[in-house]
């Protein structure tokens, strides 16, 4: 199985009717399914309702620029459609829908520390900030395997790289196990100390 960080291998894997699928057939599969998603504003069941839940254990998210604040939980409640466009009005001033749908996957991350009991994690927490130390680790760890300047070019307009965009969500060199490494580094002060939360 070939990895991200060989995306111009020339091994395959064998599909499940037999035939052979390159890498190069996958390529730029995960990048489609975000920039469809972002583009119809598709965000996971229950996600209005976990957005919900963290808005309680902090002051509010910065969304490229834009904060949806704390005070929007004692405004609404957490199944009101309301609510829901709010938060979309929020999201909906990211213009790139690629982008838009990995600030979804680390908000997504994020609302995990809702399940953990930690009354505040924070101010307001800036989830742009998040997606960039998530988009660093991944170019600092494919630079260690060798990668070729090529897998590591980013959008201009974001600054994320290309493959990250690229990637799917779990796996070894997944977009979640960056983000979870990156909440885990940005919000590490308000964390429960006892117990490994990473590693």
């Amino acid at each position: 199985c070939s990895s991200p960080s060989s995306p111009t291998s020339t091994s395959s894997l064998t599909g499940s009717v037999g035939h052979s699928i390159s890498w190069g057939d996958r390529q730029g599969q995960w990048l489609r399914r975000r920039r469809l998603d972002g583009a119809i504003n598709r965000v996971p069941v229950g996600f209005y309702q976990k957005v919900w839940k963290i808005l309680q254990k902090c002051h509010g998210l910065s969304i490229d620029g834009y904060v949806l604040p704390s005070s929007t939980t004692r405004e609404m409640t957490a199944c009101e459609i309301k609510f829901a466009v709010h938060v979309e009005s929020v999201l909906n001033h990211v213009p790139q829908p690629e982008y838009r749908q990995l600030l979804v996957e680390a908000i997504l991350v994020l609302t995990l520390l809702s399940e953990i009991d930690v009354n505040s994690i924070g101010g307001i927490i800036h989830v742009d900030r998040i997606v960039h130390i998530a988009n660093d680790l991944f170019l600092q760890e494919q630079k260690s395997l060798g990668a070729a300047d090529g897998f590591l070019e980013q959008d201009a307009g974001t600054g994320i790289c290309y493959f990250f965009y690229d990637s799917a969500p779990s796996g070894a060199y997944g977009t979640m196990t960056y983000l979870t490494k990156a909440v885990a580094s940005y919000l590490h002060e308000f964390l429960p100390s006892t117990g490994c939360l990473m590693q």
